[in-house]
C-alpha cells in the first residue's frame, strides 16, 4: 500500500514515490503504474506513473485546482498490492511572479489564432534555441570566467530579456557526427527499449527542472527527423510515452522531431511513423500539452499534420538566408495552416552563415525583419536563435556544422536578443492578440511613381473596431500610406525605432475624413531603416 499526504502549489509538481518490493524481469516493460487524481471540482487527471529505477515509480503531479485533490493508485499487475493506495494532495494558490503559474498551462485560444494560458490570458510565444541542450549543454560547468555554469547563464540570460520559450530537441538516438555527441536516452536490451536512467538523472532531469522553475514552456522534440530509421518507430513511441510521464507536468509542447517530414528518402513513410508517434505522446498526455512538429525548410512549406487531432500549432521554418524572406511567405504559411496558430520556428540565427543565394553574417536587422512580419501575417511568435548557442560552441571553432565559429558566451550576447525584448514588450503595449493582418481594402501603400510591391508595401495589422492599426516598414519600404474603415474622428500616431524602442511621436493629431486617412511622411526617415508606425483611437 502506497498512502501518503502531500501539498503543493497550484501549477507547480509534487512528485510521489510508488514503490514495491517485487522483482520484475523488465520493470519498464512488464508493469505501468497509474493516479488518477480528482479535484475539488470533480475534475480528473489520470496519470502514468514513470519508472525511475529497481522497485520505484514516480507520479509526477501538477493540480490545476485550488482545494483538496485525492487520488488513487492503480496498475497493469493486480496482483501486486504494492500498486494500490490513495492519499491527498492539498493544493494551495501559487505565490511566485511567473506567468506560466500564475495563470496556468497553455492550450489554443478560442478563435485558434494564438496560444493562451489557462485562464485566457494570451500567451506570447519568444523562444530561444538549443538544440544540443542534452547532448552539449553543461550545467554544472562553464569555460567564461563570467557564469558557474554555461546552460545556467543561457537559461537566466534569455529570462531577464523576456523569453518565454525554451526551443529544444532530446536528439535520443542521433546520427553519429551530427550536432554534437550521440546519447541513447532509450538502450536497446534484450528486454526491449528502456531509458537511460543515468541520462536521466544525471543530465536531462535537472535541465528539464531548471526551465520548468523559470517558468519557460519547453518547446522539445524527440529526436530529428531522419533519426527514424531504420528501427525507430518502437523506441520513439516508447520514449513519447515515457517522457509525458516523466516531464508531462512541466510546461512542456511536444514539438514531435526536427525538420519533418525530413529531405531524403521515403518522405511519406517518415511523416506516418512520426505521426504514430505523436499519437502515442497524446494518449499519455494527462495535461493535454500543446503539440506540434518542426517543420522542414522547403518551398512551399510541407503540409502534412493539420488534420491530425494532436496537431495544435504550425511552426514554420523560414531558414537561414535570403531565399523567398517576403511577407507573402507567412501569409501563405497561415493560410495553408487555417484553424491552427502560427510561428516562426527557425529562421535567421543571428551571427551564423547565411546558406541561401548569398553568403553573409547574418546581421540583427535581417532577423528581426522576419520577427516582425511573422506577427504582422498573423502570427503568435517568433523564435530566435544565435551562433555558438543555437548548436553548441564549447570555444570558438570548437564544434559547430561550419555556419559559425562563435564561442556561447559571445553568442549569448549578440544585440538581436535585446531588440526582441523590445519587440515583445511593443507588441504587448499594443494588445497584439486583437490585431489582425488589414487587405488592401482597408490599408494600401502609397506611392506617386509605382505600385506598392511585396519589398516596399507597408504591412499592416488592426483590432475589429479600427481603434489600433500597426504597420511594419521594413527598410525598403514606401513610407506614405492610406488607411479606410477607421471608426473615430481623431487618432493620435507615433513611431518606432525596433532597433532601440525609442518612440517618436508624430507632431498633429490625424483626423480621418469619412473614415479615411492618408499619411506622407516626406522625408522624415530618410535613412531607409526599418521603423513601425502606430495609429491609436483617441476618442
Amino acid at each position: 500500500m502506497n498512502d501518503h499526504l502531500y501539498e503543493a502549489q497550484q501549477w507547480r509538481t509534487v512528485d510521489i514515490l510508488v514503490t514495491t518490493s517485487k522483482t520484475y524481469t523488465s520493470p519498464f516493460e512488464d508493469v505501468d503504474v497509474f493516479g488518477t487524481f480528482t479535484g475539488p471540482d470533480g475534475q480528473e487527471i489520470k496519470l502514468l506513473a514513470f519508472w525511475d529505477g529497481g522497485g520505484t515509480w514516480v507520479l509526477r503531479f501538477a493540480p490545476t485546482a485550488v482545494g483538496l485533490w485525492s487520488y488513487t493508485i492503480t496498475s497493469t499487475d493486480c496482483h501486486n498490492p504494492d500498486f494500490t493506495g490513495t492519499g491527498t494532495v492539498t493544493c494551495v494558490p501559487y505565490t511566485g511572479s511567473l506567468n506560466m503559474y500564475r495563470h496556468g498551462f497553455l492550450k489554443v485560444s478560442e478563435d485558434r489564432d494564438y496560444l493562451e494560458y489557462a485562464d485566457g490570458t494570451p500567451f506570447f510565444w519568444l523562444g530561444d534555441t538549443h538544440w544540443t541542450f542534452v547532448t552539449e549543454e553543461r550545467f554544472d560547468e562553464s569555460n567564461c570566467p563570467l557564469y558557474d555554469s554555461q546552460f545556467r547563464a543561457c537559461v537566466d540570460k534569455r529570462v531577464e530579456q523576456k523569453f518565454t520559450v525554451y526551443q529544444c530537441n532530446f536528439r535520443d538516438g542521433k546520427k553519429d557526427g551530427f550536432f554534437g555527441r550521440n546519447v541513447n536516452l532509450m538502450m536497446e536490451t534484450e528486454h526491449g527499449f528502456v531509458p537511460n536512467l543515468d541520462e536521466f538523472h544525471n543530465n536531462v532531469d535537472k535541465k528539464m527542472k531548471y526551465l520548468a522553475d523559470q517558468g519557460l514552456l519547453i518547446a522539445v522534440g524527440y529526436a530529428w527527423a531522419f533519426d527514424m530509421e531504420p528501427n525507430g518507430l518502437e523506441r520513439y513511441k516508447k520514449f513519447a510515452k515515457y517522457t509525458a510521464a516523466r516531464y508531462g507536468a512541466y510546461p512542456v509542447a511536444w514539438t514531435l522531431a526536427g525538420e519533418l517530414p525530413g529531405y531524403m528518402g521515403d518522405l511519406e513513410e517518415n511523416a506516418r511513423k512520426w505521426n504514430d508517434v505523436a499519437k502515442e505522446g497524446e494518449k499519455w498526455s494527462a495535461y493535454n500539452n500543446l503539440q506540434s512538429a518542426h517543420l522542414a525548410c522547403s518551398r512551399p512549406f510541407p503540409k502534412i499534420y493539420e488534420n491530425e487531432s494532436w496537431f495544435d500549432f504550425a511552426m514554420s521554418q523560414a531558414g537561414h538566408g535570403d531565399f523567398d524572406m517576403a511577407q507573402t511567405m507567412y501569409s501563405e504559411f497561415k493560410e495553408m495552416y487555417k484553424g491552427h496558430p502560427v510561428l516562426e520556428s527557425e529562421a535567421t540565427y543571428e551571427g551564423a552563415t547565411s546558406n541561401e543565394y548569398t553568403s553573409r553574417i547574418i546581421p540583427a536587422a535581417m532577423m528581426r525583419r522576419l520577427a516582425y512580419l511573422i506577427m504582422q501575417s498573423g502570427g503568435c511568435g517568433y523564435t530566435y536563435g544565435c551562433n555558438g548557442v543555437w548548436e553548441l560552441q564549447w570555444e570558438a571553432g570548437v564544434g559547430g556544422i561550419g555556419w559559425g565559429d562563435m564561442a556561447w558566451w559571445d553568442g549569448l550576447v549578440l544585440p538581436g536578443a535585446d531588440q526582441l525584448t523590445i519587440f515583445r514588450d511593443f507588441y504587448e503595449s499594443v494588445g497584439w492578440a486583437d490585431l489582425k493582418p488589414l487587405s488592401s481594402e482597408y490599408a494600401i501603400t502609397k506611392s506617386f511613381f509605382m505600385e506598392a510591391n511585396n519589398r516596399t508595401q507597408i504591412f499592416f495589422t488592426g483590432d475589429k473596431a479600427m481603434k489600433t492599426i500597426v504597420g511594419y516598414i521594413t527598410e525598403t519600404s514606401m513610407r506614405s500610406f492610406v488607411l479606410k474603415g477607421l471608426t473615430s474622428k481623431t487618432y493620435k500616431g507615433w513611431w518606432m525605432d525596433p532597433e532601440t524602442g525609442a518612440r517618436t511621436d508624430m507632431e498633429a493629431l490625424l483626423h480621418p475624413v469619412d473614415g479615411v486617412l492618408e499619411y506622407n511622411s516626406g522625408n522624415q526617415f530618410a535613412n531607409r531603416k526599418d521603423r513601425l508606425v502606430v495609429i491609436q483611437a483617441v476618442d
